[in-house]
């Protein structure tokens, strides 16, 4: 993630979620188009604010929910529209039940996740084509409930079928329950995971789609995704079936695969992967946003302060090494972890990356650099 500074003359940062810079107290917002955090000035208009010289209004789920922190630009002489949805807001296709007041810190939950997932895959130049230009398989986000967030999601509602989190032509659904904090960590710990984070099941479903997207329908590309990743025709009900009769103890996938579950499925595997590789991008340009030196100790800290997209070459263009962002994010990844024990927490990256793994990796990073 880059780094944001409010224009308001101080070093203020704009954290990607922020909605109000702590100096000047001025509403702020981030801005698709511009990829920016800016900070806004009120005006006369009813709805509308003022930043660089251009028109803005909040997203309705924004100004109503204050879920998301968009901004829209408005065109000369437009009038704001209440219904208007930001880049990120208009993928949704289910929100939550507001009806039931838990749910709606668990949607800003949801919502601020799914921002930083949207903002990586621009990043990257990854295609982001929603329903109405692709109504049977574009991109599109349900967030729904199976369970009652009072109790933390242990007890059934009634007439509702089971939420499954996952990726079905397109759209995307996550359980409700992933982001309560004590729902998540049960689940955690009942199926025996190191690592289990709203933003890594966006990471990883979005996998899922790509895979459609750019393996799928492309025969060379998915000639190679067998010989690295196996044969995803495999019954994926056998394969599921299999891997929840193991035991958590069992580590035999280790060594061959990133996580447990990736030695489920061929397309399990592909979409761990995939998250892991996104995981390591953010991370590496959040820390280098910081001036954080993330390889050898003396390394040269380069600015990005001004990074516009496509970001930076070193991790998002087309012509980055995958060996560089392996290296570095290893050696980060050991300070990472180390920091974390010093605050008492467990490993930040509690992985191991072997040479199949980044054999693996790489397959990622031609395919996301194959795209146009």
């Amino acid at each position: 993630m880059k780094r944001f500074v409010c224009d308001c003359g101080t070093t203020q940062s704009l954290f990607f979620e922020s909605s109000r810079c702590l100096s000047c107290q001025r509403l702020s917002g981030y801005c698709y188009k511009e990829n920016a955090m800016l900070s806004f000035d009120e005006t006369k208009e009813s709805g509308v604010f003022m930043a660089r010289g251009s028109r803005y209004q909040q997203c309705k789920n924004y100004r109503h929910h204050q879920v998301c922190n968009g901004m829209i630009r408005l065109a000369n002489e437009v009038q704001p529209n209440g219904e208007a949805l930001c880049f990120a807001c208009h993928f949704n296709s289910n929100v939550p039940d507001l009806d039931v007041p838990e749910h709606l810190p668990l949607w800003r939950k949801l919502e601020t996740a799914k921002r930083r997932l949207l903002f990586t895959l621009q990043s990257l130049g990854l295609p982001i084509r929603d329903r109405e230009q692709e109504p049977e398989a574009g991109l599109s986000f349900s967030f729904m409930a199976d369970k009652t967030a009072g109790d933390h999601f242990n007890s059934p509602l009634a007439d509702q079928e089971p939420v499954f989190t996952g990726h079905a032509n397109g759209n995307i659904t996550i359980n409700l329950a992933e982001a309560d904090d004590v729902a998540r960590h049960a689940a955690r710990v009942a199926m025996g995971e190191g690592y289990r984070t709203l933003l890594g099941h966006f990471r990883h479903e979005i996998g899922h789609y790509y895979w459609d997207v750019l393996i799928a329908r492309h025969p060379v590309l998915l000639g190679e995704y067998r010989k690295v990743f196996g044969d995803e025709r495999e019954s994926y009900q056998d394969a599921l079936d299999r891997h929840y009769k193991r035991s958590n103890d069992d580590d035999s996938w280790k060594g061959e695969f990133i996580s447990r579950y990736a030695s489920m499925h061929p397309w399990e595997d592909w979409a761990e992967t995939w998250a892991h590789y996104l995981h390591m991008l953010d991370t590496l340009e959040t820390a280098q946003a910081y001036g954080i030196v993330t390889e050898v100790e003396n390394a040269a800290v380069i600015d990005t302060k001004e990074i516009t997209l496509p970001q930076e070459e070193r991790y998002y263009g087309k012509n980055s090494s995958i060996e560089d962002i392996v290296s570095n994010w290893i050696y980060f990844s050991v300070v990472l972890n180390a920091l974390n024990r010093s605050m008492g927490l467990p490993d930040a990256y509690p992985f191991v990356i072997s040479d199949a793994i980044r054999a693996k990796l790489a397959f990622v990073h031609r395919t996301i650099h194959s795209v146009g």
